[in-house]
């Protein structure tokens, strides 16, 4: 079709089973997700060897604009985090948590628009699930307090690595 697509390459000989089993779980859950803030799940095609995921290709992440052209503006933060929020509300208001927002993991298009990607530790709740989730994901930094002192997992800690990011944008800083 002639369609840029970006394509993320797993070397099946790498990875075991569990964290194959990981894999599939994050193409299923991309599979079911559609919302003009997360990445476009578009297809996947196994060989012996590999794993390609095909997804929607995207320009850079805000950890990359901000090492390339520094600290953003409040203004600009907010119209992006905007943008990140609504991508939120959708994967919450769909019972899933990201588990590990950052700017590393907002990816932009040419347009400026933002998406959510990388949902390698993001889970499916059911409806009387959250906070029972007792795993510490994500990236230290950007870690709500109750996922460090394992308190479970709720929508509040995506929203507290939000938080977080904010500060990075508005310092041009990670936090390391």
């Amino acid at each position: 079709s002639g369609e840029l697509v970006a394509v993320k390459r797993v070397a099946l000989h790498d990875i075991n089973g569990d964290s194959l089993a990981s894999i599939k779980m994050e193409i299923d859950l991309l599979k079911k997700l559609n919302h003009a803030n997360i990445v476009q799940y578009i297809d996947t095609i196994q060989t012996d060897t590999h794993l390609h995921i095909i997804l929607e290709i995207m320009e850079s992440s805000l950890s990359a604009m901000c090492k390339k052209f520094g600290n953003f503006s409040e203004s600009l933060t907010a119209i992006y985090m905007t943008q990140v929020l609504e991508g939120l509300k959708y994967l919450h208001d769909q019972g899933v948590l990201h588990r590990d927002v950052k700017g590393a993991n907002i990816l932009t298009t040419k347009n400026g628009v933002l998406k959510l990607a990388d949902f390698g530790v993001a889970i499916k709740l059911s409806d009387n699930l959250e906070g029972e989730d007792m795993d510490v994901v994500g990236t230290p930094y950007w870690m709500a307090p109750e996922i460090i002192e394992m308190k479970g997992t709720t929508s509040a800690c995506d929203i507290w690595s939000v938080g977080c990011t904010i500060i990075e944008l508005l310092t041009g800083t990670d936090g390391a």
